[in-house]
């Protein structure tokens, strides 16, 4: 009898541990090279949220690579990472891909166009008729063709030499470019505000995957971590400075 009660004790610890494990979950993502919000592995407004989420994750660890933006989408699709972030939500992207958008939205963004100041008929309401670029991640939002773009620099560098007509991206990205570069010949125009949030998985998993951000993102907004990290980007309005 006592051989047999240390078997089932041993059975039920086993069991337990079994089930801990079950519950632990490692989160694996992908993050686009996209300063500043993802300047690094290490460094990036959006890489010190993670490694606050990071550290309120009891569960398991939160892992995570730099990729192309293309290449880090295609882990989520492909299966190989449990998320990317940001992306830019639109309403009919989700339904063409197996991924789907989280619950939070983690920020909102401003796009802007930017246009040569000797072109004084383009504006928001006419960009479909000129020859605009914005980033490749981001050609699917709107309803008119646009031409990609690998390198924000060289698109407002063809803009300000009138190679081509616009720039449509977001604002504090293309903001700091536009500094650092000087250029002085570009016109910026409000165009639209978006919300930003993580894409992940279109499966069970996915959905898993979404509660733990949301719980997380909830604790770091309770306790202030959220905002002071997401300081430089939150609650965006748009700057109607020019250069």
């Amino acid at each position: 009898m006592l051989k047999a009660a240390r078997y089932f004790v041993l059975a039920v610890f086993c069991l337990g541990l079994m089930i801990v494990q079950a519950e632990a979950r490692d989160l694996k993502g992908s993050l686009p090279l996209i300063p500043p919000l993802v300047e690094s592995k290490d460094n990036g407004i959006l890489v010190d949220l993670l490694k606050a989420m990071a550290e309120e994750y009891k569960d398991g660890k939160i892992t995570w690579e730099v990729y192309s933006f293309k290449k880090s989408m295609e882990n989520v699709e492909k299966g190989r990472t449990d998320f990317h972030m940001p992306f830019v939500k639109s309403n009919t992207y989700a339904g063409e891909l197996p991924i789907m958008f989280s619950t939070e939205v983690i920020f909102k963004v401003v796009f802007v166009l930017y246009t040569n100041k000797n072109n004084k008929s383009i504006n928001p309401g006419n960009a479909r008729k000129y020859k605009i670029e914005s980033d490749l991640g981001t050609m699917y939002l709107f309803d008119f063709k646009v031409t990609g773009s690998p390198d924000l620099e060289s698109s407002l560098k063809k803009v300000d030499a009138g190679k081509i007509d616009g720039w449509l991206f977001a604002m504090p990205e293309s903001d700091g470019a536009l500094k650092k570069l000087g250029l002085k010949n570009i016109k910026r125009q409000e165009f639209a505000n978006y919300d930003v949030r993580i894409v992940l998985d279109n499966s069970t998993k996915g959905k898993e995957v979404d509660k733990i951000f949301t719980n997380l993102i909830g604790k770091l907004r309770a306790n202030g971590k959220y905002q002071k990290i997401m300081a430089p980007i939150l609650d965006q309005r748009f700057d109607p400075w020019q250069p």
